[in-house]
């Protein structure tokens, strides 16, 4: 198998358990900070020494779990810079040892990669690899395929409860929402202010508030709000999300519009180079 196939498999198997929600927020969303962290995080939940070799590639020889541990913690967090490249532009060339500390990030079997790795078809079709010291053949293909089948049926089941749980939620948000405003709002409100992430309707006859009024604009106060938790940002995101900076913060956004704190302003669509920098908080 060549390292590009290998990649592809890893990178599959990174695709596979990022829909079905089992991989950590360190791995949704991959900044090299939070690489460094979850590298930490493994070597004190299930470090192998199998894995040593993978692991010398980027902490040099170290022996055991403590030791490597103190060295990622010690480390720039800038090694994690290609891997992190690697997930956002899936284009990207990358050295092997990059597949490989992905595939022990995410518990991808068998690792690390070897010339002598062979595909092997799952149940659905879908590749997986096989090779000296992993997979075995003979009787070993039905306990591996019933294991692929138990966490195939695992995973249906994850799907089904997230669905209803969040079906559940958006209804009781909804509802809220709904009673919230019919007992709060007239809908004859004229003007808005604007309250820590969102706009409120309000009667412009109000003389009791210390921020500025504005004419209601019924677009911004329905799309228009402030993202509390940009570290939520994707690449996905981008032509979806706007931002602006203001006195050295970069605030990100909804939809287009003013900036609410000087509407002088209006805030611009977030670009790659925007996310990297104050998202990912990559180097230049």
């Amino acid at each position: 198998m060549s390292e590009n196939e290998y990649k592809e498999l890893v990178l599959a198997d990174y695709d596979r358990k990022m829909e079905a929600g089992l991989l950590p927020a360190e791995l949704i969303s991959p900044a090299p900070g939070n690489l460094k962290a979850e590298c930490v995080k493994i070597c004190e939940r299930r470090f192998n020494p199998k894995d040593e070799i993978l692991l010398r590639s980027f902490f040099n020889q170290k022996g055991d779990a403590a030791a490597y541990r103190m060295a990622i913690l010690n480390g720039s967090a800038d090694i994690f810079r290609p891997l992190n490249k690697l997930l956002r532009k899936r284009s990207t060339n990358t050295s092997v040892k990059n597949i490989n500390l992905l595939a022990w990030l995410i518990d991808f079997e068998p690792r690390p990669y070897h010339p002598n790795l062979r595909y092997k078809a799952r149940p659905d079709g879908t590749p997986s690899a096989s090779g000296p010291g992993s997979l075995s053949a003979g009787s070993d293909v039905g306990n591996i395929e019933s294991e692929y089948n138990q966490h195939s049926t695992v995973k249906t089941w994850k799907k089904i409860i997230f669905y209803v749980l969040t079906i559940a939620t958006i209804a009781l948000v909804s509802y809220i929402f709904i009673e919230h405003k019919s007992n709060q709002l007239t809908g004859h409100e004229g003007c808005m202010i604007w309250v820590d992430d969102h706009y409120q309707p309000i009667d412009c006859g109000e003389k009791s508030l210390s921020s500025p009024l504005y004419h209601i604009n019924h677009q911004l106060v329905d799309n228009f709000r402030k993202i509390m938790t940009p570290d939520t940002l994707t690449p996905r995101s981008i032509g979806k999300v706007w931002y602006a900076k203001f006195n050295g913060r970069v605030e990100f956004f909804t939809s287009a519009g003013p900036y609410p704190l000087d509407t002088n302003r209006r805030v611009l669509p977030m670009s790659d180079h925007i996310l990297e920098k104050y998202v990912y908080h990559v180097k230049n």
